[in-house]
């Protein structure tokens, strides 16, 4: 069992955990894998059957999924996490307009939609909360630390700092 000391040591020193490397390598990401062999398959039987013009937008499209797998693999190699430090303010539930960007560093609000979601904004990315742990983990009116994936800017961590 891994202890959530050691994946917040990790973190703190700027390092994905081992245990965090599910949140890139996720669904999406092996979605595009599948549709890179697809792809690969599918120009190779193109080109086969002489029609070697339909393998190219094939390629092309094959070329973008692989581009995001590799970028997906190139953070998880690297293992670095960038962290952004700021005071969080929490807007609460907001109806219709939601908050200015610009205001804080790091904001939460929850909005409708269909349901109630709430946001964590930091530096004008936005994501959307669904781990409740992770939710727990975020203090309001407080300063916190968020750690990111450099590249993709993939939310991994929440820690009070």
């Amino acid at each position: 069992m891994i202890e959530r000391a050691e994946v917040e040591l990790a973190n703190r020193t700027g390092r994905l955990h081992p245990s965090q490397r599910g949140k890139l390598l996720d669904f999406n990401f092996w979605t595009a894998a599948v549709l890179v062999i697809a792809g690969l398959v599918l120009a190779a039987i193109a080109v086969a059957d002489g029609a070697a013009a339909a393998a190219l937008p094939i390629l092309a499209v094959t070329a973008w999924f692989a581009f995001v797998c590799g970028r997906r693999l190139a953070e998880v190699g690297s293992g670095r996490l960038v962290v952004v430090t700021g005071w969080t303010h929490d807007f609460g539930k907001v109806h219709g307009r939601r908050p200015e960007r610009g205001q804080y560093p790091i904001y939460l609000y929850t909005v409708m939609e269909r349901m109630w979601f709430t946001y964590l904004v930091v530096q004008d990315h936005s994501f959307r909360l669904d781990d409740r742990k992770l939710r727990a983990r975020i203090q309001a009116e407080r300063t916190n630390a968020v750690y990111l994936t450099p590249r993709t800017k993939t939310l991994i961590n929440v820690l009070p700092a």
